[in-house]
Formats: C-alpha cells, sequence, structure tokens
C-alpha cells in the first residue's frame, strides 16, 4: 500500500462557537447613526478662506500643468507616429 506522503492525518480540532454580539443593544437606530455622524463633523477643522483659495488655485495649477504635460507627450508621439506609418 502507498503511504501518504504528507504524513499522519490528525483529527480535526473542535470549533468553538463564538457568542454573538447583541445587536438590539447596540442602537442601531438612524437616530442614534445621525447623531455619531454629527458628533464626528463637530471635531474636523475645516481650512480659512486664504488656506481654501490658496489650495484651489494649487489643484488648478497642477492640474493644467499636467494637461500641457500630456498634451506635448501626445503631439510629440502623434509625430513620431506620421513620421514612420508616413
Amino acid at each position: 500500500m502507498a503511504r501518504n506522503a504528507a504524513g499522519p492525518t490528525r483529527a480535526a480540532a473542535p470549533t468553538r462557537l463564538l457568542p454573538r454580539p447583541d445587536l438590539a443593544r447596540r442602537g442601531n437606530s438612524a437616530g442614534q447613526f445621525l447623531r455619531e455622524v454629527w458628533s464626528e463633523l463637530r471635531k474636523v477643522v475645516f481650512p480659512t478662506r486664504r488656506e481654501l483659495f490658496k489650495l484651489t488655485g494649487l489643484v488648478i495649477g497642477v492640474s493644467v500643468a499636467i494637461g500641457f504635460l500630456l498634451g506635448g507627450v501626445d503631439f510629440v508621439f502623434a509625430q513620431l507616429m506620421r513620421l514612420i506609418l508616413g
């Protein structure tokens, strides 16, 4: 008879059932959820008006710069393809 290459087999360990969480005690109501959301929103530190304009300008500037960069790369590759394919 052929021997099992993995070695002797063991019986599976008995599984232990974990207690189910009591969902009724957790307060899963919509009101509780909204109170928690409002509580978290009060902790948020919003930027000042000056920071808002500064960072918005930065995002717009970087977006325009990357747009020009990608447009330039596209133009160069289009010219190369035109030269190669005739």
